[in-house]
């Protein structure tokens, strides 16, 4: 045979059983390589058929279980201090704690304690206290509180023989960690619902020093103070939680008398507390900077509305107002084992108000056509 350059090339011939022998070899060779290919397919789509049966199967199981994520306080008790009516934050957080299964303790300021007493006892809050399963929230005690005084030590004349005190016993910051202490040995939660500031309604250029020191004694030292007292009586890991406001952090007009420095010395003491009750009780300590509502303590403000209105222009979320138990689930979570890894933290519950830079109902944005 000529090569393409034109030289001779020479041609092997194999023997036929050799080349019968090779043809045989490349056809098994090729049949064996077609059976791995069919097999393997087979494997694919067998387990893709399996994945996708398994998926299925997980999915049906899913949604017939009833399995859920709880916040389970049960076995659990919690002293509230600041429970006067059944309009605010702080029957919001008790009723919670409830429905949760936490056993509540109350401390009410005194001169209120009496028409509360009633109240609870002629069923005006009946309505207010039920339960998701038809029953009504129980408390397991409720103690006179005034928070703004330690131990009796501390109680001016004028206020041990004023008549808003009389028939009740005991009920400094002190005195009550005490009493609840005899009667139930231990607590698990801890939650301040106080504020009180004498002349709110004062700029804070017209706020006199007994105003603004007043303002910090009943809205934030009587977080500290309770920490103090009520901080030995708390199994480890527990929790403590309290309420502020925006007005620590930003300008609300008409929000003063020192109640915005008051907030602010408050949200600074939930880290510094946060770390000494952590190390000291092995307990957690958060605020809760809520939005407006229109309780009958924000109403001595006198604006709550206006900013209620206000909220509900500019929030991002501001097709329903704030409700209180909103910020009562947000502190049950807290409270709960499912938030054993935060403290000395502030979580906002205001519907988003607190992101927000510009008024978006400002008549300097409207535009003239």
């Amino acid at each position: 045979r000529m090569s393409h350059h034109g030289a001779r090339t020479r041609r092997v011939v194999r023997p036929a059983h050799l080349r019968t022998s090779t043809m045989a070899a490349m056809t098994q060779t090729q049949s064996l390589a077609a059976n791995v290919l069919r097999s393997s397919a087979r494997r694919v789509s067998g387990s893709v058929r399996s994945g996708t049966v398994r998926a299925n199967r997980l999915q049906v199981r899913a949604a017939a279980s009833d399995r859920t994520l709880p916040i389970d306080l049960r076995g659990k008790r919690a002293f509230v201090a600041g429970v006067a009516d059944d309009q605010g934050f702080g029957w919001a957080i008790s009723k919670c704690l409830a429905e949760a299964g936490c056993e509540v303790i109350l401390g009410t300021w005194v001169p209120a304690l009496n028409i509360f007493e009633t109240s609870l006892r002629r069923g005006k809050f009946d309505e207010s206290r039920k339960l998701s399963d038809g029953s009504l929230m129980e408390f397991a005690k409720v103690y006179p509180l005034d928070a703004v005084f330690d131990t009796y030590a501390d109680v001016p004349e004028d206020i041990r023989t004023n008549k808003r005190y009389a028939g009740n016993e005991k009920w400094t910051m002190q005195e009550c960690a005490d009493r609840v202490k005899e009667d139930f040995g231990t607590i698990d939660i801890l939650v301040h619902s106080l504020a009180n500031g004498p002349e709110v309604m004062k700029p804070l250029l017209e706020t006199s020093r007994n105003g603004y020191l007043a303002a910090l004694s009943a809205s934030s030292y009587s977080k500290v103070s309770m920490i103090q007292r009520f901080g030995p009586l708390m199994n480890r890991g527990g929790a403590v939680i309290s309420l502020t406001y925006l007005a620590s952090e930003k300008i609300i007009p008409g929000y003063g008398g020192g109640m915005s420095s008051a907030k602010a010395a408050l949200e600074s003491d939930t880290q510094v507390l946060a770390y000494e009750a952590g190390r000291k009780w092995g307990v957690r300590v958060n605020t809760i900077s809520a939005g407006p509502l229109g309780s009958r303590a924000a109403k001595a403000i006198g604006f709550i509305d206006d900013m209620i209105n206000y909220s509900m222009s500019n929030a991002p979320l501001n097709e329903k107002p704030l409700l209180a138990m909103e910020i009562g689930q947000t502190a049950a979570f807290l409270c709960s084992p499912l938030a054993s890894g935060i403290t000395g933290t502030m979580v906002y519950v205001d519907n988003g108000l607190h992101c927000m830079g510009l008024a978006t109902d400002s008549k300097s944005l409207e535009r003239k056509d």
